[in-house]
């Protein structure tokens, strides 16, 4: 053994031929003396391991060696960190980016272990082929989440002093394609309009087309929400079907459950006026609904929604999803998702010269920026309205042209 003076270590050849290095390492809860140890197949590679140790305690980048391994410290996490900070579904979306993707590839690897190498090589491979079916790769939006996940995770063990940085900073992942928006031309939203009554969902398709509305914005509305007197909605609340935590599942209960839950922002918090119009077959709405309970009597589960189902349990948004596919092709029109209704309405708006800031409240989004982002581009009838005014106001068009 060569010891070296100044706490700074010692130096020794195992038994096996390789080369071990120790250092003072903290005391224990009950005052003695910690010892940890780096190793090398020569004495140089032990001692230069040393060096770089007694180096970062000089100048406080040191993190105590930990036998935590990544998986273990996911899990606690999960349910230490995550579980009370964030909402239901996405602390199940949480669970299958941990147990399906990172566990299976990095699980075993010690937490210490995890370098920014692993973590690109983790996410390319991903992109590559990650799908869990066999099917190709994740795409962009789905890396990009698991990014973020992983990245707060990590956050976590650094601020509790487990590492001393976080590897997924600086990572690189795919680009996310920006899609093309579907909006409804003026033509189509007519179309639209003009079978509503042939199903009995219309009525919020058409409330839908007016208020600018998410799907689950749209499902979760009840009755309470309405101020008559000053003929608003409030919104305030959101509806989805959800995956269960993986324990209910392994527990043998069923695997989605309807989840009633607030919006996801301050800013989604809001009280909106209706339209005169929209108001008032929102009054006939009601009436025909009161008509339908009084008919099934105490057959009838009354619990407040405005879009209720027959029965009057609530409307999922699958449902909300067919009623729309159903309406579009009985009015022949190409299909479009239920949000291409938020977009229409929004277009609509900015079209009809709505200030965007009120837009943006109307909407719920969290900074004007993204309302901006999102809708204040021309629309194709627009831009010709615009091109046919400067062709005919600038321009002095020759009555024969020449050949």
């Amino acid at each position: 053994m060569n010891k070296n003076g100044n706490n700074e270590g010692s130096v020794r050849k195992r038994a096996n031929g390789t080369w071990e290095a120790r250092y003072s390492d903290g005391r224990d809860e009950n005052g003695h003396q910690i010892q940890s140890s780096v190793y090398g197949k020569t004495r140089k590679e032990a001692v230069e391991k040393l060096h770089t140790i007694l180096y970062q305690k000089q100048c406080g980048s040191y993190i105590q060696p930990s036998k935590l391994l990544l998986k273990d410290w996911l899990y606690q996490w999960l349910h230490s960190y995550a579980e009370i900070t964030v909402r239901p579904s996405t602390y199940i979306s949480y669970e299958g980016y941990i147990y399906n993707h990172i566990i299976p590839e990095l699980g075993n690897l010690l937490v210490q272990q995890i370098t920014p190498v692993i973590i690109q090589s983790f996410y390319n491979q991903k992109f590559e082929s990650g799908r869990t079916d066999g099917n190709g790769g994740l795409s962009p939006k789905t890396i990009r989440n698991l990014h973020n996940m992983l990245h707060q995770s990590l956050e976590q063990a650094k601020i509790n002093g487990i590492i001393f940085s976080n590897p997924t900073d600086n990572a690189s992942i795919p680009k996310q394609e920006k899609k093309e928006m579907r909006v409804l031309s003026t033509y189509e939203q007519s179309a639209l309009i003009g079978v509503l009554h042939l199903h009995r969902l219309g009525f919020a398709i058409m409330f839908d087309l007016a208020t600018g509305l998410r799907i689950g914005e749209l499902c979760a509305l009840k009755w309470s929400d309405v101020n008559f007197n000053k003929r608003t909605v409030k919104i305030s609340r959101t509806l989805q079907r959800i995956k269960k935590s993986m324990s209910a599942q392994i527990n043998g209960e069923n695997t989605t459950a309807i989840l009633e839950g607030n919006v996801k922002t301050n800013s989604g918090f809001r009280e909106i006026p209706l339209p005169d119009k929209i108001f008032n077959l929102l009054i006939q709405h009601q009436q025909n609904q009161i008509a339908e309970m009084n008919q099934l009597g105490c057959i009838y589960q009354n619990n407040g929604y405005i879009f209720a189902m027959p029965y009057g349990t609530c409307v999922e948004p699958h449902t909300m999803r067919d009623a729309l596919d159903f309406l579009l092709k009985a009015a022949g029109i190409e299909h479009a998702n239920f949000h291409s209704l938020r977009h229409t309405f929004a277009t609509r708006a900015i079209e009809s010269g709505v200030n965007i800031k009120t837009l943006s409240d109307i909407l719920g989004h969290s900074q004007v920026q993204i309302t901006m982002d999102l809708y204040c581009h021309s629309s194709l009838d627009l831009m010709r309205d615009s091109m046919d005014t400067v062709s005919y106001t600038h321009l002095t068009l020759p009555t024969k042209l020449e050949v």
